[in-house]
């Protein structure tokens, strides 16, 4: 745990969850600890009912028992400066001193401030011996560091390094200096000597090339630093380990399972009721018979917050029946988990008391392009989504490993019984296709070829990966590239930063239900500020103004400043898995996007140059 080193809640979520490498500054590198030191250091002071998640839907689909706010606070009676409780390990250990050129390995969890106190170097007049503490430069971390399609990452092996594999004696660890960026960029003006042998210097030139390390005898050790595991008793993997710089894109992916808040409540219950309820909610229901509540602990809690006892037996009771039926016995898919969210948006459900509210208009409402495309708007006018943190990765955004494997990597045991998050609240609008129009349009068979493309070139990636077959049907790649059309449009007519809104979709693609498909998705804020949260998205989905919006967005997606070899593209982006979609036309942040950027084709949406009819809306249009 480190003072004055302040870090938001949604950031140990995204994007510095546990085993990511945080920067601050002065030159310091931390790597978030796991579960096991939140535990001992965050939780054990404080009260932990307060930072519960009720959000039981979400911990079913987990596996686990909780779900966590992480930690602010503060000890105000301690003589310490110890400030947030987040517990951080010094990763890399390897540090240098950029005046000498000094290295030194630090403890994981000594100072990450610690300045230079490297020994003279024989041949250099530059040293840092000889001067004044307060005076001697700070350490800065080493920017390589090696990490493991598996998730693990360790130290760049400077000494095997410079040793090329050779054995070395027990002195040269603290005889290694780092000369760097004296003669140029390039990673060949980075060179690494050792002072207490006659091992020649080497530079890092070639480290970064695939199984450099192999070369020189060094394999993946199983470390895992944000556990305490980095030492030889780690588990050996033996894995090729891949050099990568400290900050690289690849170093952290992490792995997020969103929810939304559905209604506890089906009739119009006092918002002070509601709010007791909810905040209380383990304190009541921890004191039940079978199905029968403790009117003692009722009375108690009712008489704190002063207000009537029979009105919370009552709303409770509601709030007890309601989560059962939200419930999914047997979750095997996300398709399955979003389809009672799917139910809950279009039938219009919850209050203004509580954090879900809809009101659902059907498509009659409104004029074309909306009348005759889908069967209804609804207009969430409370909205509030729960982002869980389980796993990670490394080197590669998809390893394989399933949601109990990615969890066993944040504690020690393997199986943590809570999981980090964090709620954020907002607006949406949600948009029911037509099902029959849909359904017709999916037959055409310009449609059904390039539906075929998009899912050969997409399992293609995912088999070199390693991944099982994914099959996405045509209406997903619609309603997708639907929706990010739609958001940069309404990013450019409401003024909302292009990362404050998010897409969440619903379509069957792995069980699809003839009688009663999936075919929706929601367009919602995700800022965590105050940004989007006055009603502005609800009143542009308002009858009179989607219209404009929708017919905007349809007519920009015809024209692209890339066409027409973005139309006619037969592959593009990330691994060519688009189509007809590229940075100025279809593309969003990633964070708004929840396929990163990938399964998208415009020519769904206003057909191609050879067959313009093709698209959904081709009729509209014309």
């Amino acid at each position: 745990m480190y003072n004055k080193r302040p870090v938001r809640r949604t950031q140990l979520i995204s994007p510095w969850g546990i085993g990511s490498i945080a920067n601050f500054r002065n030159d310091e590198s931390l790597m978030v600890a796991g579960l096991d030191a939140w535990d001992e250091g965050c939780y054990f002071r404080q009260e932990k009912n307060e930072f519960i998640i009720n959000e039981p839907r979400l911990c079913k689909r987990l596996g686990v028992n909780e779900l966590r706010f992480p930690p602010d606070f503060r000890d105000s009676n301690s003589n310490s400066n110890v400030g947030i409780t987040i517990p951080f390990t010094i990763f890399p250990k390897w540090h240098y001193c950029r005046f000498c050129g000094s290295m030194e390995k630090l403890q994981p969890f000594g100072d990450p401030s610690r300045r230079c106190r490297g020994p003279k170097f024989p041949d250099n007049k530059r040293s840092c011996a000889t001067k004044v503490d307060n005076k001697k430069p700070r350490l800065i971390p080493s920017r390589f560091i090696s990490i493991c399609q598996k998730g693990h990452i360790e130290d760049f092996p400077f000494l095997e390094w410079v040793h090329r594999g050779r054995n070395y004696g027990s002195d040269c660890e603290a005889s290694l200096r780092y000369l760097g960026g004296r003669i140029g960029n390039a990673l060949t003006s980075v060179v690494i000597e050792c002072n207490n042998c006659d091992a020649k210097p080497r530079s890092m030139g070639g480290s970064f090339n695939l199984q450099s390390l192999d070369k020189i005898g060094h394999k993946c050790r199983g470390f895992r630093p944000w556990l305490g595991e980095d030492h030889v008793n780690s588990t050996y993997c033996g894995e090729s380990l891949k050099v990568v710089q400290r900050g690289a894109s690849n170093v952290f992916f992490p792995k997020i399972k969103t929810s939304i808040y559905l209604p506890s409540y089906t009739s119009n219950i006092k918002r002070k009721i509601v709010k007791t309820v909810d905040e209380k909610w383990e304190t009541l229901t921890s004191g039940m018979d079978g199905n029968q509540f403790d009117r003692t602990r009722f009375e108690i809690v009712a008489d704190f917050y002063e207000v009537d006892v029979n009105e919370l037996l009552e709303a409770a009771k509601e709030k007890l029946d309601n989560e059962t039926v939200n419930m999914v016995e047997q979750i095997e898919t996300e398709e399955e988990y979003r389809s009672v969210e799917y139910e809950k948006i279009i039938s219009g459900q919850g209050s203004d008391n509580q954090d879900f509210y809809v009101t659902n208009l059907p498509s009659t409402d409104y004029q074309d392009p909306i009348r005759n495309n889908f069967l209804s708007i609804s207009l969430i006018h409370k909205l509030r989504e729960t982002r869980a943190f389980y796993g990670f990765t490394r080197w590669l955004p998809e390893n394989g490993k399933n949601l109990q494997e990615l969890k066993s990597e944040l504690n020690k045991n393997g199986n943590p019984r809570w999981l980090p998050a964090v709620i954020v609240k907002g607006e949406g609008i949600f948009f029911q296709f037509d099902n029959e129009k849909i359904k017709k349009w999916s037959e055409n068979s310009n449609i059904i070829e390039r539906a075929q493309q998009i899912n050969k070139q997409y399992n293609q990636f995912r088999a070199a990966l390693g991944l099982i077959p994914r099959t996405i049907n045509s209406r997903f790649i619609l309603i997708h590239t639907f929706a990010h059309v739609l958001i940069n449009r309404f990013c450019y007519i409401c003024g909302y930063g292009s990362a404050s809104l998010r897409e969440r979709i619903y379509c069957d693609t792995e069980f699809e239900k003839p009688n009663d498909p999936m075919n929706g998705v929601l367009i919602y804020t995700s800022s965590g500020d105050s940004e989007g949260s006055l009603g502005g998205l609800v009143r542009q989905g308002k009858p009179g103004f989607l219209e404009e919006v929708v017919f905007e967005a349809i007519e920009s997606s015809q024209w692209c400043s890339s066409d027409p070899i973005c139309i006619d593209s037969k592959g593009q982006g990330p691994n060519s898995i688009n189509l007809a979609a590229c940075h100025n036309c279809s593309l969003l942040p990633e964070t708004s996007c929840e396929e990163q950027n990938k399964l998208l084709d415009r020519g769904m949406l206003i057909g191609t140059d050879n067959d313009p009819n093709s698209g959904f809306f081709s009729s509209f249009i014309r």
